[in-house]
């Protein structure tokens, strides 16, 4: 099982390294819309560290969400997944790669520019560390909500808004805490419960989208 699963994240990461240019479409949607929140508002420090945690969030969340839909999209139209069933490997460690690939290189690159981000909106670069760790478990979590919601929307007509849909309300609790781990960062009050809370979300997904995602890619291949 493992060695099934490390051949189909090392199969997802060089698909990935050959699309660079949607990680840079991404990353380049992220910093546009950092780069226009502070003239909406104005250049005042304050108003931008008080709105900046809200905002890396919410730059993260639309910038990752319209590929939620094609995570599994090319692999069902060019037959892949279904070679894969016919072969009676399991279907739940190809999704479980495929989320962790797309984690991978989707997270990373934001985490890289972050400080840059950081330093534009006024926010103080000595909560970087707590900052990335709350984004590392948001966006794991959203991954796999994404996961859920492009395996059952796979094969419907205008799938990339249902995934929306789909994603945009599950979402919203790990958008919250993220948050609220920000704003307890620049208060300077205790984060670990905030943490501990966003912990127990990623495992109780972990648990409940894998066979989501394996049910609902079988019962795509059987719809076809």
């Amino acid at each position: 099982m493992i060695l099934i699963f490390c051949q189909y994240f090392i199969r997802e990461f060089e698909i990935s390294i050959s699309q660079v240019t949607d990680i840079l479409s991404q990353i380049g949607f992220f910093i546009l819309v950092m780069m226009l929140f502070p003239l909406t508002i104005g250049p005042d420090p304050n108003k931008l560290s008080e709105y900046g945690i809200a905002l890396v969030w919410i730059a993260a969340f639309v910038s990752v969400v319209p590929a939620y839909d094609r995570l599994f999209t090319d692999d069902y139209l060019h037959g892949f997944i279904e070679k894969a069933a016919h072969n009676e490997q399991p279907l739940g460690c190809y999704a479980a790669a495929k989320c962790l690939c797309f984690f991978l290189v989707t997270t990373i690159p934001l985490l890289i520019i972050l400080p840059v981000i950081c330093t534009m909106i006024g926010l103080n670069l000595s909560i970087f560390f707590e900052l990335a760790i709350s984004l590392l478990l948001g966006l794991f979590g959203m991954t796999l909500l994404g996961g859920i919601a492009s395996g059952l929307v796979l094969g419907a007509r205008r799938a990339a808004i249902l995934a929306a849909v789909l994603v945009l309300p599950l979402s919203l609790p790990i958008i919250i805490f993220g948050c609220m781990t920000g704003i307890a960062l620049i208060e300077t009050t205790p984060i670990k419960p905030y943490i501990s809370i966003m912990i127990a979300m990623d495992l109780s997904l972990i648990v409940l989208a894998i066979p989501i995602m394996q049910l609902s890619l079988k019962n795509a291949i059987e719809n076809n």
